[in-house]
């Protein structure tokens, strides 16, 4: 069904540390209203039939069923994978895939765009779709107007271009070489291509890949030493601060510290930001494939 890969008139947007998150844009009154009513009625629905799914600050609800690795998809990464859809409520699916969809995320609804990027390959997942983030108003072929959808998710696999492992490989052979010419000790060689040293060690829980956390970082560009970010991050009304939330190199590196662990991260480009020009605070410039230090402390990871 074609109505499947339209997208609404919303887009994700990268920022300087998250992955991606929903439009700033302030949405009119009428989305707002109805989105309250969506995550309203998703939140009664899971709740009521006992499923611990979580919600995202999109209003997305999701529950992942079946643990994958490796990394989310990008917001805009080639993604392969199974579905099936049902109007929330229903046990009747009003579409499925026949086999592997293979599609470049940018083309479907907001709210698979979110759903997705919070599954890692091999991972299967429901995933509660407001209808503000779906068909909206108008419905589409068998789905009612301001229908609430549920989806049944596999991520099979993510496509990276061949260039993107040539980078890597590149990336992490200046990193080793940056920390052998400044005799930096203890350094830890993650298989993902982040180097990393813990500084302090704690005895707090692990965090893991959907935990919310609070952290305190300085981010660097490791050629010039010159700093883009400095400062503190956590759960807000937007932003979730999930570990899933943020660049791959934070997703590998948090999910090693317990709270109360210092650590300094070595950062390949291509677990930063990879071939995008960004603008940190105050408008500092982080070239394309810059490699990156982090200063980062887990201060917390929230209930």
């Amino acid at each position: 069904m074609r109505g499947f890969f339209s997208a609404l008139a919303l887009v994700m947007v990268g920022s300087v540390l998250f992955t991606s998150c929903l439009n700033s844009e302030q949405p009119n009154n009428d989305f707002e209203e109805q989105l309250i009513k969506d995550t309203t009625a998703i939140g009664l629905y899971v709740r009521s039939n006992g499923i611990p799914a979580l919600k995202d600050a999109s209003g997305v609800y999701f529950l992942i069923t079946e643990a994958g690795s490796g990394f989310p998809p990008k917001n805009t990464s080639e993604v392969r994978f199974n579905y099936k859809v049902s109007i929330l409520g229903s046990t009747t699916p009003v579409q499925q895939s026949t086999s592997p969809l293979i599609i470049n995320i940018q083309q479907l609804i907001p709210g698979m765009k979110v759903g997705l990027s919070l599954m890692t390959p091999g991972s299967k997942a429901k995933v509660f779709i407001p209808s503000s983030y779906a068909y909206g108003e108008t419905g589409s072929q068998g789905i009612p107007p301001n229908s609430n959808l549920e989806f049944e998710v596999e991520l099979i696999s993510v496509t990276k271009p061949p260039s993107e492992a040539n980078q890597l490989k590149a990336d992490t052979l200046a990193l080793d070489q940056y920390i052998e010419t400044n005799d930096i000790e203890n350094v830890i060689k993650d298989s993902t291509g982040l180097r990393y040293v813990i500084t302090q060690e704690a005895t707090g829980p692990t965090a893991t890949l959907y935990d919310k956390v609070k952290i305190n970082y300085t981010g660097k560009v490791l050629a010039t030493g010159t700093t883009f970010f400095t400062g503190s991050n956590g759960p807000t009304t937007t932003f979730d601060s999930r570990v899933i939330n943020y660049i791959y190199a934070l997703q590998a590196g948090l999910t090693k510290m317990k709270a109360g662990t210092k650590a300094t991260f070595y950062v390949p480009s291509v677990l930063g930001f990879g071939n995008q020009e960004v603008r940190g605070a105050g408008g500092v410039l982080v070239p394309a494939n810059s490699n990156l230090l982090y200063e980062i402390e887990l201060v917390e990871i929230v209930d």
